[in-house]
């Protein structure tokens, strides 16, 4: 008898290890929070993430909008949610890099409330610039400021922003001192800088200054990867205008909540990553301005934690706080 129950409890051992290396999916819907507000650039690359990953998973994803904080809105509710596969969250550059190196007070932490799935593409940033600025490239932008430190302002959609880090890195590259002024978001800041009244550079994302650059109303001076652009190849990176081994974008990626159940945690990793691979998820993106980066779960907590660490050293040595 004691080898027969030894027997089953072996057998039923051996049952449910494989059992839990079973592939798993979603059985309905999944919710998947947009933390932006809906028809700006970042919903339109979250909802055409979010198809993609419901034709690979073969449930319907369906987008919930939940901007405000930079994220942190979109952050606390997921946190809140069921902790069950069924609720994730498009996550960006901003709200897990940059936040923690800015604000005071943060009600979340990237790494700990929140867990990466796997990243799915990167934009590239464009430096534009307005009529009055004294410069065409980007070596003459840096003249210019030398030889005068307020010939030029650097505009941002906000204090603590991505485009308000991307004025201190230059300044801190450069060796000049170029005077931050902060907008109430990325529209107005690249409105001001149409309008021609100062003499005034933004660095952003593409969505809304491509077709500004290509129709010649912008000038730009220079794009922040290590490539060109296939929009605008006449336009250098700034690592060619003088910025050696500048490369900086503002990438994109899934999180779930940490209590999500390992097996899930992995099904999702292996889906995300296979469906960022894939050609015509990429092709759309790359409508958008985006770039592949295909990262698995551990190469994008690593990014992450990466980028947590450079941004903080550079909030610190230039005070940059939020409230």
């Amino acid at each position: 008898m004691l080898k027969i129950a030894a027997f089953f409890l072996c057998f039923f051992v051996h049952f449910a290890q494989a059992q839990s290396n079973i592939s798993w999916a979603p059985n309905k819907p999944v919710r998947f929070i947009i933390p932006q507000v809906a028809g700006g650039g970042a919903d339109a690359i979250g909802r055409t993430i979010a198809q993609a990953l419901s034709d690979k998973v073969g449930q319907p994803v369906i987008v919930d909008n939940r901007p405000g904080t930079n994220g942190g809105v979109g952050a606390e509710l997921l946190m809140r949610s069921p902790a069950d596969g069924h609720h994730l969250m498009l996550v960006f550059t901003s709200m897990m890099a940059i936040n923690p190196a800015v604000y005071e007070r943060l009600t979340y932490d990237p790494l700990k409330d929140l867990r990466p799935l796997g990243s799915v593409c990167a934009v590239p940033l464009v430096m534009i610039a307005s009529a009055k600025v004294p410069a065409n490239n980007l070596g003459e932008l840096i003249a210019a400021l030398k030889n005068n430190p307020t010939s030029v302002f650097g505009a941002s959609s906000g204090n603590g922003s991505f485009s308000h880090m991307m004025i201190e890195i230059i300044n801190r590259r450069a060796g000049v001192n170029m005077t931050h002024i902060p907008f109430k978001g990325e529209g107005p800041a690249v409105q001001h800088v149409l309008s021609g009244q100062d003499s005034i550079i933004y660095v952003g994302t593409p969505a809304i200054i491509l077709s500004q650059v290509q129709s010649g109303r912008l000038k730009a001076l220079g794009v922040t990867t290590s490539n060109r652009m296939n929009q605008i190849p006449n336009i250098p990176t700034l690592s060619e205008g003088g910025l050696s081994d500048f490369n900086e974008s503002f990438w994109y990626g899934i999180a779930a909540i940490p209590g999500v159940p390992k097996n899930i945690l992995d099904a999702y990793n292996e889906a995300i990553f296979d469906m960022s691979k894939s050609d015509s998820l990429q092709a759309s993106l790359g409508k958008m301005g985006c770039d592949a980066m295909p990262l698995n779960a551990n190469d994008f907590t690593d990014k992450v934690r990466n980028d947590i660490n450079k941004y903080s050293a550079i909030a610190k040595a230039v005070k940059m706080k939020v409230d």
